[in-house]
């Protein structure tokens, strides 16, 4: 097995394609084979053989085998009885031999040719018959042969085209970006850094980007690193390791940064008496006003303490400074009043003094600003930095006067929900593409779902899963409910017995008279010749003569009496037996409300998969499954731009087997895909297949099976009741 050396600078240069308009989520994957135009032409079917050769067939070898079994036996037979005549006759009468056995065997002859000539003919025309049979089955397969080959031909051509049609039709398309604010859960960082690598770098070619890692895991390190290979200009910022060269705070007037700084102390707790903000902003608009054109978060603390009456040996403020600061700016009562205020905000302030005291030196905002929380355990600092960033963010928003650049908060779960509904606000009225990334489907989260379009990735806990297939709502659905079987019978024996008997007695009378007479003269004569030969002359001759006559009569009668007496008995018996047995056999649907997306569908989706869910122009939701891995841009066949639309797939043809089967009813075909073992869509994305329908149920009567009573045997009335994602094979 041999195997090329990989091409670094091909892939770099794809990589390159990542920097590419327009905003994108990801791609979304489309086979090709799913275009794939089926040859139109039908296989060639084999012609049937006409009926007439066969019948002919048929009808010669019935005639040939009659006319050998029958019709010529029989004259061989008649030919054999005269040859042996013939031969008799020689043998008995010498003077007459010659004469009589050659008249026998021409008759035997004569015999024997008609059931010769017969069979002979019959013989013909059977193998005439078979000759044409044989020859017209050998040119309609030739025919077919020939055709078949020329159509595998042109199927071949056709298969080829259509190949190297769909090899120029991307598998792969952008998924752009839905409208102004989008709303990401659930995911891994590893995700999240995908997701950010594909989102950032396709949105640097169209605006700049400012990216809010509230992580502490740095996900958008590889944005950062590709942006800066491709010489994009990029400021990030590393808190709070590196806050003393950040210049987070530095554009900010001091009503701004007031501001800030007492959302910060208060956002957490929504609840949080008036009265204390009221003061907190007095003091500190107070302070800011002392400290005159030079505020910082340093000279902030540092004049805290002095109000407090703590030593500072710090140079942050002049001696004139510090003076006025605790001897002129508040009261003594006030002071003591504000005390606890005053430690409050100085706590607050105090793990931020260093904050941009060292600006590295820059040209200019970075087309790419990325701030970042660094990955050290969660403490007092991280959690201000937090709600101060976001302060400072909506700041900058508010109040550019240049082209805005669109926000990504990777992390907003950390955020109170008054700040993200603050800045979703100033977002929306100023045009800034918004995207915000939650870990988890819970607490602020939950309450800000639903403010633009939204995406789900992988929700490992059950109860955000549930939350988020309750979002993404319900269908109705009828499925099987209920199957109900009902059996029963009866049966019932009659017996009927029948008996009768009677006598009758019968008197008859008759009496019978004749008379008959007969008379009658008969007269008789012949002439009797005997003697001589057939010429002789002198025959000898008689004759007789005879005369009578006869007369007679007779009288009868008779008397008959009699008498008869009969006497009849009748006896019957009849038995039936009937037995019936009826059932019955009903299903039911009902309608049922499930989830669209089932909640463990989200619990297993794979590391870079994406669900977009997007409310519909009309009504309802559209479902978009995308593969946010930037590694995607690498391969063949993957557009950086939506997917086109290409002409929706023709239904194949059956195959030349179905033509031959039964006529029955037509079904469509699928589309042949995968022909050439292609990557195959996601699994995770395709909807859960629904259950096959019940077959309908039989209108033949009979019981269920294992319930017969009677002798019938009826019949079984019953019937039976993501391609890895990402383009791996």
């Amino acid at each position: 097995m041999r195997g090329g050396p990989v091409d670094h600078g091909g892939l770099l240069s794809r990589r390159e394609r990542l920097f590419t308009p327009d905003p994108r989520l990801g791609w979304v994957f489309r086979d090709r084979w799913w275009f794939l135009r089926p040859f139109p032409e039908a296989p060639p079917q084999q012609q049937v053989l006409p009926e007439y050769l066969a019948r002919r067939v048929a009808q010669t070898e019935q005639l040939a085998q009659r006319r050998l079994n029958r019709t010529l036996p029989v004259s061989a037979a008649i030919a054999m009885v005269l040859v042996l005549f013939a031969a008799c006759s020689a043998s008995g009468t010498q003077t007459v031999r010659s004469p009589l056995s050659i008249g026998s065997l021409l008759l035997a002859l004569i015999a024997l040719a008609p059931g010769a000539a017969l069979t002979w003919w019959a013989v013909r025309q059977r193998q005439s018959a078979r000759q044409a049979h044989e020859l017209a089955q050998q040119q309609i397969i030739g025919g077919y042969q020939d055709q078949a080959r020329q159509w595998h031909a042109r199927k071949q051509a056709h298969d080829a085209a259509e190949r190297a049609r769909l090899d120029g039709l991307p598998e792969w398309g952008a998924a752009p970006r839905p409208g102004r604010r989008l709303d990401v859960f659930g995911g891994t960082l590893w995700a999240w850094e995908a997701l950010l690598t594909t989102y950032g770098t396709s949105t640097l070619a169209v605006q700049p980007l400012l990216v809010l890692d509230l992580s502490r895991e740095v996900v958008s390190r590889e944005l950062v690193e590709l942006a800066q290979a491709a010489w994009v200009g990029v400021d990030a910022q590393l808190l709070p390791s590196r806050q003393a060269s950040s210049g987070l705070l530095a554009d900010m007037p001091p009503r701004d940064l007031v501001d800030a700084i007492v959302e910060s102390m208060h956002g957490g707790t929504p609840d949080a008496a008036r009265a204390d903000r009221s003061m907190d902003d007095r003091i500190l608009t107070k302070v800011c006003g002392a400290l005159g054109g030079n505020v910082t978060l340093g000279r902030i603390a540092a004049a805290l303490r002095a109000l407090m009456g703590e030593p500072d040996d710090g140079d942050a403020l002049t001696r004139e400074e510090r003076r006025h600061i605790a001897n002129e700016l508040f009261t003594v009562e006030y002071r003591r009043q504000a005390h606890a205020n005053l430690s409050r905000i100085e706590s607050y302030v105090h793990p931020l003094e260093d904050l941009g005291t060292e600006p590295a030196e820059k040209e200019g905002a970075g087309y790419l600003t990325c701030v970042a929380l660094d990955s050290q355990a969660r403490n007092v600092r991280s959690e201000l930095l937090t709600d101060l960033v976001v302060q400072w963010v909506t700041h900058r928003i508010t109040a550019s006067q240049d082209s805005t650049p669109a926000l990504v908060v990777a992390g907003a779960d950390e955020l109170a929900r008054r700040h993200l509904e603050r800045l979703s606000d100033a977002c929306e009225r100023r045009g800034v593409p918004l995207t915000l990334l939650f870990r988890r489907l819970r607490e602020t989260s939950a309450e800000m779902i639903g403010g633009g379009a939204v995406a789900f990735m992988r929700l490992g806990n059950h109860e955000d899963a549930a939350r988020a297939a309750d979002f993404i709502g319900r269908d109705h659905r009828f499925v099987l409910s209920q199957i109900t079987k009902n059996v029963g019978g009866n049966e019932s024996h009659t017996t009927t017995d029948t008996e009768g008997a009677g006598d009758s007695e019968t008197h008859s009378t008759s009496r019978t008279t004749g008379t008959s007479r007969s008379w009658g003269t008969s007269r008789s004569s012949g002439t009797t010749y005997s003697g001589g030969e057939m010429f002789g002359l002198f025959p000898d001759r008689s004759t007789s003569y005879q005369r009578g006559s006869n007369r007679g009569g007779s009288t009868s009668r008779s008397d008959t009496e009699g008498t008869s007496t009969s006497t009849s008995r009748n006896w019957s018996a009849a038995y039936s037996y009937a037995e019936g047995t009826n059932w019955s056999d009903a299903d039911t649907t009902q309608r049922v409300y499930e989830y669209v997306v089932e909640p463990v569908t989200l619990q297993h989706l794979p590391d870079h998969a994406l669900l977009l869910v997007e409310s519909a122009p009309g009504g309802g939701r559209t479902i978009t499954p995308v593969e946010c891995d930037p590694a995607i841009i690498t391969l063949d066949r993957v557009t950086t731009g939506p997917l086109p639309d290409p002409p929706a797939p023709q239904q194949a043809l059956p195959a030349s087997g179905a033509a031959l089967t039964a006529p029955g009813p037509l079904t469509q075909a699928q589309p042949q895909v995968q022909q050439w073992g292609t990557p195959s869509a996601p699994q995770w994305a395709t909807p859960p297949a629904p259950p096959p329908p019940r077959a309908p149920l039989t209108s033949q009567p009979g019981p269920p099976p294992g319930q017969q009573t009677g002798p019938r045997t009826p019949g079984d009335p019953r019937q039976g009741p993501p391609p890895l994602f990402g383009g791996k094979g």
